[in-house]
């Protein structure tokens, strides 16, 4: 956006510029040497065609510049949205690498859970703790809630 504002501004004070110069005479001569020329005078004593030039602007510079500002409004609306849509993207794919590490870790667990005999595991202070059949069943079967929501796209 920063590299278009140069150009922004460059049209606006373009829109705005005073009308007379579009509405000036525009006349076209050939001299003596078969050369044409296009001036805003005829030449005196030349024979010279009378160009028609556009006419002026039908709005008056207020609304070329409303229309400019309207113009860059949008664009950095869409510069906004574009913005956001990387920042949705990266978003996104930090969540899904983050449910495939879930998945993996989830998948790991149930297959210590169901390879059977005593489990043990190591607690928080270096105790060592045996599973129930309940606490098993109980972990398993959050290890299929956590593969039902991170292994399915």
């Amino acid at each position: 956006m920063l590299r278009r504002l140069p150009v922004i501004w460059a049209l606006l004070v373009f829109a705005t510029a005073s009308p007379a110069a579009d509405s000036q005479n525009m006349y076209k001569w050939t001299d003596d040497q078969g050369e044409v020329h296009y001036t805003q005078f005829p030449p005196p004593g030349r024979k010279a065609e009378k160009l028609h030039t556009a006419p002026p602007p039908a709005q008056s510079s207020e609304g070329n510049e409303n229309i400019l500002r309207k113009q860059v409004e949008t664009m950095e609306q869409q510069n906004k949205e574009q913005l956001q849509g990387a920042k949705d993207a990266k978003q996104w794919a930090d969540i899904q690498k983050i449910r495939r590490s879930n998945c993996e870790t989830a998948n790991k667990n149930l297959v210590n859970l169901q390879r059977g005999g005593n489990i043990r595991y190591m607690g928080p202070n270096g105790e060592v703790i045996r599973l129930t059949d309940e606490e098993r069943q109980k972990r398993t079967d959050e290890a299929n809630k956590q593969i039902k929501e991170n292994c399915n796209p």
